[in-house]
């Protein structure tokens, strides 16, 4: 099964690699990753079923809008119903049959929950229904940055997924990483971001994501299909300096590419934040395919020194060639991962 989709809502790419000792190198004590920048595809459940918005319907009394009368509104998230925990739509419509219209709705809005009461009503085909779009699934693309591969941890994009409808992070469910292809890419224009065109293949699955905020997504590789790539090591942020640097990424099919950039800032951080890394695109190849950094390249590794230093994150509207991106050590603490001591040794004793 395949579909085309457009890369605008996530981002996210793979890599794949088995638990064995022959993974782990160590250059002076430092920490080793696979480095990402594979396209690949996201498919994610939410937490509840998300209102994307109401409707007026031709019932059996008139024009009426049962969801819009009972106070839902764009964004709410519906929890449970009558008590119970719902994470399908089905549900929804098997509730709403059962009760002849009449449910008790537990939404959260903005992070604070309360009951609606809900009287459907039937349209003027005798069914009952309640006047909202609801959602419970998102689709599409982005990039890997890195793969552990003592643990199979990912991390991924860099920052979180944002529901575009209804302008709130997405609450995971569960989710799968999956295998895609880059078909083409819409290159950006003036105050107009660009977006790579990809083929997600939902039966090729390579692993879970199980964690969304805003430093990426995060979960376990269940695939080992890449097991041949190779390491590279890590790269502290007070280690970052000023000047040419490249990001991995992949324009087409799934074939991963070296491009120039500039670092012309870096802003020494003592806690988590992103935007740590400002830089502009100097590859010449990589503007006139792209115009600059387009939506599906957050994630991609940035590397300098030959050294993974951080991830593309967020490009500015207005200038396509300018971006920021997030310090590696930011990531790899949402993995929980101890990248601060040496993987020869501490990390051989945890898969003996």
């Amino acid at each position: 099964m395949k579909k085309q989709l457009k890369a605008g809502v996530l981002l996210l790419t793979i890599f794949l690699f088995t638990g064995s000792s022959e993974v782990f190198a160590n250059e002076g004590n430092r920490y080793m990753l696979i480095p990402g920048g594979d396209a690949v595809g996201i498919h994610i459940e939410t937490q509840g079923l998300i209102v994307v918005d109401t409707y007026t319907i031709e019932t059996e009394c008139g024009e009426a809008s049962p969801a819009r009368e009972a106070g839902l509104i764009k964004g709410d998230v519906i929890t449970a119903i009558n008590g119970q925990i719902v994470s399908d739509i089905e549900s929804y419509k098997e509730a709403l049959i059962i009760g002849e219209g009449f449910m008790v709705l537990t939404v959260d809005r903005d992070g604070n929950s309360s009951d609606v009461v809900m009287n459907g009503c039937k349209n003027m085909d005798g069914e009952f229904t309640t006047g909202v779009y609801l959602r419970n699934k998102i689709a599409g693309i982005g990039t890997l940055t890195y793969v552990d591969p003592a643990s199979l941890k990912y991390g991924a994009l860099g920052h979180e997924i944002i529901d575009q409808d209804t302008n709130r992070m997405v609450e995971i469910r569960k989710g799968e990483l999956i295998s895609s292809d880059i078909t083409s890419i819409r290159k950006a224009t003036d105050n107009n971001p660009g977006e790579k065109i990809a083929e997600i293949y939902f039966d090729h699955i390579y692993g879970s994501v199980e964690k969304n905020n805003q430093y990426g997504i995060y979960g376990n590789m269940t695939n080992e299909s890449f097991h041949s790539k190779p390491m590279m090591p890590i790269a502290y942020q007070d280690e970052v300096v000023l000047g040419p640097a490249k990001i991995l990424t992949v324009l087409e099919g799934q074939n991963i590419e070296e491009f120039d950039i500039e670092i012309i800032e870096v802003v020494k951080q003592t806690n988590q934040e992103v935007k740590g890394i400002k830089y502009v695109v100097t590859d010449e190849r990589l503007l006139e395919a792209t115009g600059g950094i387009v939506q599906g390249m957050s994630g991609s590794p940035i590397v300098q020194e030959g050294k993974i230093i951080g991830a593309v994150t967020h490009v500015l509207v207005h200038d396509s060639t300018l971006g920021y991106g997030v310090f590696i050590e930011w990531m790899l603490e949402e993995s929980q991962i101890n990248y601060k001591v040496g993987p020869a040794q501490d990390v051989l004793q945890d898969v003996a």
